[in-house]
């Protein structure tokens, strides 16, 4: 009998410990430097966004943020790292729809599960997607441009950055909700795609707005549509491609995510002072010149179900559209 309330006595102990774990790390969190993984290498807008955040998050948090940049494999070895890494609040990644959302519906041998692996913080970017074409295509707006693929099935062709990436997508989900035939011609990136474009070897494209907006300004390119559910507040005369076409919002977006298990209380720590960040003037004018949209403050919950929605859109977009990554 007493060694049967010794054990209840410990169970009972156990769980008191488990359920003030998080409060208790919290109170003191943090009281050591924190690492911020960029699955990115050095110099990109990932890493720059990434470098911004740490800044802040250091002066708001009174540690030092340290950016580690583990790139390679499309940023999945740095996500790998983070989601192995101890669920304690001293290792946070900067998530990218990428490795988080769209990679898992292309690669089975995905080393990480983003749903499952990683616990939400919030979301600080979006990065939109603009629609253009070279100058000679007979289409002011996305309605004619519709009407002329449909009427020209299989004449026309689009050049993207790479395969399997969101201007691809882009495209691809572009031809499923019109049902248009549209050729695609894929390149190692936008500054070989670009060329063909602007040379009328192919007819349009789907790319990030630093690439393609200097052109359309110059008027090289004429500029449809960008692919967020809104017009970018920075670019109003340009129409979303939703006011024509509903259903269509594809972009991608960066935000931050840790281990999951992580305490909700010390998530909520990192949480608060990036919802002050992403309305900083500067830090908005900062990533409209890296082409991104500062996101609305939200709350780790928030970007929780966020991130599930466009998970479950980009399966629909690969499941429909039938893309599958080359080996």
């Amino acid at each position: 009998m007493f060694a049967l309330r010794f054990a209840l006595s410990a169970l009972a102990a156990a769980a008191i410990h488990l359920a003030l774990a998080g409060p208790l790390a919290a109170q003191g969190y943090p009281d050591k430097p924190i690492t911020l993984i960029v699955p990115f290498a050095a110099g990109g807008p990932s890493d720059t966004i990434g470098r911004l955040v740490a800044d802040h998050l250091g002066r708001s948090l009174g540690q030092q943020v340290v950016v580690e940049n583990v790139g390679g494999a499309g940023g999945t070895l740095g996500a790998e790292r983070a989601a192995k890494a101890a669920p304690d609040g001293y290792t946070l990644l900067t998530a990218v729809a990428t490795t988080t959302t769209l990679l898992p519906h292309l690669r089975r041998d995905l080393p990480y599960d983003p749903l499952r692996d990683f616990d939400a913080v919030t979301l600080v970017a979006s990065f939109p997607n603009l629609l253009v074409v070279r100058p000679a295509v007979p289409a002011t707006d996305v309605r004619q441009l519709i009407d002329l693929l449909r009427a020209n099935p299989g004449k026309l062709s689009y050049a993207s950055s790479g395969f399997g990436a969101s201007p691809h997508l882009s495209a691809e989900w572009f031809k499923l909700i019109t049902k248009t035939d549209v050729l695609h011609v894929p390149f190692t990136g936008s500054a070989p795609a670009l060329p063909a474009l602007l040379g009328g070897h192919v007819d349009l494209m789907f790319d990030t707005l630093p690439s393609v907006l200097p052109l359309v300004q110059e008027g090289k390119l004429r500029a449809l549509g960008v692919t967020t559910a809104e017009r970018v507040p920075f670019l109003p005369n340009i129409p979303a491609i939703a006011e024509t076409m509903p259903d269509f919002d594809v972009t991608s977006w960066l935000g931050v995510v840790v281990p999951a298990g992580t305490p909700a209380e010390i998530r909520a720590r990192i949480a608060a002072p990036l919802a002050e960040f992403i309305r900083e003037p500067a830090v908005v004018a900062r990533l409209r010149d890296l082409g991104a949209v500062a996101a609305k403050p939200n709350t780790p919950e928030e970007f929780a179900a966020w991130m599930r929605k466009d998970h479950d859109k980009w399966g629909r977009v690969v499941r429909e559209t039938g893309i599958k990554l080359a080996n």
